[in-house]
């Protein structure tokens, strides 16, 4: 069966309106999502008022394309909504003019975020394309319908909070975040052990002092994620006490933590990076094999830790990523 597709350059005016149906479509279901009442349709109006400080009806059917009562239309909506409002012109008494009115610039301020995202989302699917209009129209629409605009909004606002995660040395005050985060760890998988305790409880003098690390995940201040390198006896730096607390696992500052904590051991003059973990973890251990830890046998067959039955050491350099 033939579809729009075979009719070419003819159907340009059907392909249009059926991309300018679905991109409005997921744009309203954007603004749903973030709870604010407005129509995606009204945006060119509004914006448009806005940035000319005033215009007359007339002069946004012009600008539009639309007719004057269509206009007038939306306009009303807009008004009876409390955006914008009519006055007359002071150079011409005859000459209605809308404005913006506060809670419509109260709106643009919960709006402009979402456009800018928008405006970053629409550009990488376009430097995708390539072609002519009515390919790049093809690709475009088959991308949105493949990922709608809200996937690639929360994909967006994801990867914007991972670049802002900052990974930073442990200080004195970070004492109580290091404890409470790795005891609900622990609480939700196990059960925290008197050496956990110990070594939670004093993390400068276990863990710092006898030439370890600990690092600590950090957004917007606040403190969300850590991970130690323990200084052991044999010259080897044991990895632990990695976590991250629950409201943000699943981001991939897992990943952050884990790399620069071997990047912090690489810095040093230690001969060897292990770990002991459970077998149960295999999200933890699937990124303990992406960064390049190996199952290996337990030294002396036997642990400081009750729940670990696997050791693992680090055999290989860090993988290469895009955002390296």
């Amino acid at each position: 069966m033939k579809n729009l597709n075979d009719l070419g350059i003819l159907g340009l005016g059907s392909r249009l309106k059926r991309l300018s149906d679905l991109f409005y479509r997921q744009l309203d279901e954007v603004y749903k999502i973030e709870k604010i009442v407005f129509q995606a349709r009204n945006f060119p109006l509004l914006q448009l008022i806005n940035e000319n400080e005033s215009m007359s009806v007339t002069e946004l059917a012009d600008v539009l394309g639309h007719t004057h009562p269509a206009i007038s239309q939306m306009s009303k909506k807009l008004q009876q909504k409390g955006w914008i409002y009519h006055h007359i012109d002071d150079a011409d008494e005859r000459r209605r003019l809308l404005s913006i009115t506060p809670a419509g610039f109260e709106l643009f301020d919960q709006l402009s975020p979402i456009w800018k995202d928008m405006q970053v989302i629409l550009g990488r699917l376009m430097a995708t394309s390539g072609g002519t209009l009515m390919s790049n129209m093809e690709l475009l629409e088959r991308q949105l319908s493949q990922i709608s605009l809200t996937d690639r909004m929360a994909d967006l606002r994801r990867e914007r909070l991972i670049n802002s995660v900052e990974i930073i040395h442990f200080e004195p005050e970070h004492a109580e975040y290091f404890y409470q985060l790795n005891r609900s760890w622990l609480e939700k998988y196990f059960y925290v052990e008197d050496i956990d305790h110990e070594i939670l409880s004093e993390p400068t003098a276990r863990i710092i002092e006898p030439g370890g690390f600990i690092l600590m995940a950090r957004i917007n201040e606040k403190i969300i994620g850590t991970v130690a390198l323990s200084a052991c006896n044999n010259g080897l730096l044991e990895l632990s006490k990695m976590t991250v607390t629950e409201d943000y696992q699943g981001l991939g500052i897992g990943d952050k933590l884990l790399k620069a904590a071997i990047q912090q051991y690489q810095a040093t003059d230690f001969k060897g990076l292990f770990l002991e973990s459970n077998r149960q973890l295999t999200p933890a251990l699937n990124l303990f094999d992406k960064y390049g830890f190996v199952e290996d046998d337990l030294p002396n067959d036997t642990s400081v830790y009750s729940r670990a039955d696997i050791y693992m050491v680090f055999k290989e350099h860090l993988p290469q990523s895009k955002s390296a």
